[in-house]
């Protein structure tokens, strides 16, 4: 039967390694946060770096975690990790790790929306900048019934104003 305690070790190091580069993904996305908010473009930069980095080597890990839960008759996704987890981890080392991974993933995903809603605005921004160095009109957005964005006015020269 596929299965070990050798794979139960093994997943616990995999797990371990990838709640590890999560903290340092979320760290740099917390970086990035602060940076997109100061403008601070080196730092910015290195925030960015740590980042993809830390999403390399989550990526390379979950590889291999999905190798190993199809190797021991799994699904490589969270209904194989819970089926893995029911049938080797009855000591209970390897779920806390797994909740763990769960939780430091949830808030990256919340610290990547925060931070993708930084960049949105400061595009905004800088394209009302442009169309007032241009002489447009500014567009103002509005929302339509589905919630969409919709920009009402129409963009002329300051010329024709």
């Amino acid at each position: 039967m596929p299965g070990s305690e050798t794979d139960s070790e093994r997943l616990h190091e995999l797990l371990s390694r990838a709640v590890r580069e999560a903290v340092l993904l979320e760290a740099a996305l917390e970086r990035e946060t602060r940076a997109l908010s100061t403008r601070e473009l080196e730092t910015l930069e290195q925030a960015v770096s740590a980042k993809h980095q830390a999403v390399q080597n989550l990526e390379q890990v979950s590889q291999q975690q999905g190798d190993l839960l199809r190797s021991c008759g799994f699904a490589a996704d969270a209904s194989g990790m819970e089926g893995f987890l029911q049938v080797w981890d009855q000591e209970r080392r390897i779920r806390p790790l797994w909740e763990r991974l769960q939780d430091a993933m949830q808030r990256c995903r919340h610290h990547n929306q925060i931070n993708g809603g930084l960049v949105q605005t400061q595009q905004r921004q800088v394209q009302q900048a442009m169309q007032i160095l241009r002489g447009e009109d500014a567009r103002t957005e509005l929302y339509d019934p589905r919630g969409q964005t919709v920009a009402s006015g129409a963009s002329r020269s300051i010329s024709q104003a």
